[in-house]
């Protein structure tokens, strides 16, 4: 089939020709000073779910909140303390019946515990329990449902961020096809503007088809430079969530912009929204941050049921030693001996006579409610969520059948007009829209098909699914016919 460039013979054409091909490998070798970096979808989500922070945080969380709940598990164990201490005196004592005394006396003590003195309990214990018993009670089984909820809760945002990661690999990957879709039209219009040109020069043309030639020559190399920065810009972008250096040019190795399939076109919207809210991992966090709230209400409504118990016991060897005044022989010199010492305690405790426990029983029933209207907003967002990438995908299917009939009638235009002109039965700007018409189903079709991935994906990632589980048993529908220019 003829080309414009049959028509591309002239002197004046060569130079033309030569000058555009320079500023093009000029342009080429600015962009192409930056290193690129291929990439495909499965080794971009490899990447995000090894590097990227938010992931990396939300697996923190689970480790903060594991050991929250171990350290919950514990609360009844003892505490063990090991140490030693020294007291000194010097000046006047009271005595238990009142009298003032004039007394100089040194301690010490070492053992299970410290700050031993005198009659009294050690200060530290040697080994203590003073425990809550209904926090001992409820506390793990409020932290059990908060470490439930951080692994959940990674789960969410590993598949949001993943979805991310995957969108923005396919907007640059639509960047990319629309660079070539921009160059192919640039060609077309280039080529289109020096024919009526020369058509102009021998008088077979007009100058004004020339100008409007020229003006859609600049119209496309505008475009054509749009598509170079937002290639850079959606690189960028990728970039950064994968944690790659943002200079670093990414260039997706798809050959071809093909529609893919990761969920079957025959489940109904039904059947999809009940999977998602059996499996959708935000709902569980919800789920699991709802009984943990449940947990602190009945902590708050039984809690005063349960008695505050406190034992302490110390042992060691004490030693010390006294200089009274005299009249107390008998108290002079130094003694020393093993010292045991141990208390219990039991009792319960009504704060503020009671109002304080009940103001807090309220507090957490309020945050228990919160909690499940939350829980109910989350199903309801994910039954949207769904439903919105369903909508879509049908939509975008419809869309790239037509679009790609469109192309395949805009092409086949375009080539009848050239042939007509090829054959002297009309004058070459009746090519302009053609070339227009070719450009814009390109585009119609590339945006179609690149919403109804992206669509696809989300839709997957509604269902509670982990996008790189997707690419497993991603169905590509192939066309008969290439849609898009060559890359």
């Amino acid at each position: 089939m003829p080309r414009l460039d049959t028509f591309m013979n002239s002197s004046l054409w060569r130079l033309t020709a030569l000058t555009l091909a320079v500023i093009i490998c000029g342009c080429a070798t600015s962009t192409s000073a930056a290193e690129v970096f291929p990439i495909d979808l499965p080794s971009a989500l490899r990447l995000a779910s090894a590097q990227n922070y938010k992931i990396a945080v939300a697996q923190e969380k689970i480790d903060q909140a594991n050991a929250r709940y171990s350290q919950a598990k514990v609360l009844l164990l003892p505490t063990l303390a090991v140490g030693a201490s020294y007291n000194q005196h010097d000046g006047v004592l009271q005595e238990t019946n009142g009298n003032v005394i004039e007394a100089d006396r040194h301690s010490s003590y070492i053992g299970l515990g410290a700050g031993t003195v005198g009659a009294g309990s050690p200060q530290v214990p040697g080994l203590s329990v003073s425990t809550d018993l209904g926090d001992a009670i409820f506390e793990p089984l409020a932290a059990k449902q908060h470490a439930r909820a951080a692994k959940a809760g990674s789960d969410a945002v590993s598949n949001q961020v993943l979805l991310e990661v995957t969108v923005a690999y396919y907007e640059l990957l639509r960047t990319k096809a629309a660079l070539a879709i921009a160059k192919e039209a640039h060609k077309n219009a280039s080529d289109l503007a020096k024919l009526t040109r020369n058509f102009a020069s021998v008088g077979e043309g007009l100058d004004s088809d020339a100008e409007r030639a020229a003006v859609e020559k600049l119209v496309r190399q505008g475009e054509l430079e749009a598509a170079r920065e937002n290639l850079q810009l959606r690189s960028a972008i990728l970039a950064e969530l994968l944690r790659l250096d943002t200079q670093v040019q990414l260039d997706p190795i798809d050959s071809n912009v093909l529609p893919i399939n990761v969920v079957s076109s025959e489940d109904s919207l039904k059947s999809l929204i009940q999977t998602a809210l059996g499996a959708h991992p935000e709902l569980e966090r919800r789920e699991a941050l709802a009984k943990a709230a449940m947990q602190r209400m009945r902590q708050e409504k039984y809690g005063p049921l349960f008695p505050t118990i406190s034992m302490n016991y110390s042992a060691g060897d004490f030693e010390g030693e006294t200089d009274l005044p005299l009249g107390f022989p008998e108290a002079q010199g130094k003694s020393s001996g093993d010292r045991t010492d141990f208390n219990v305690m039991v009792f319960w405790q009504l704060d503020n006579l009671g109002l304080g426990n009940r103001a807090r029983f309220r507090e957490q029933r309020s945050a228990y409610r919160q909690a499940d209207l939350q829980g109910l907003a989350a199903r309801d967002r994910v039954a949207s969520e769904v439903t919105q990438a369903y909508v879509q995908v049908k939509a975008r299917e419809k869309q790239i059948a037509l679009g790609a009939a469109a192309v395949q009638r805009s092409s086949r235009s375009l080539d009848l007009n050239l042939t007509r002109i090829y054959e002297r039965q009309g004058l070459p700007i009746e090519v302009l829209q053609a070339i227009q018409s070719l450009a814009t189903t390109r585009k119609l079709y590339l945006d179609a098909v690149i919403d109804h991935n992206q669509a696809q994906f989300r839709l997957y990632t509604a269902l509670g699914q982990p996008p790189a589980k997707a690419i497993a048993h991603a169905e590509t529908s192939a066309l008969e016919t290439a849609v898009l220019p060559a890359k």
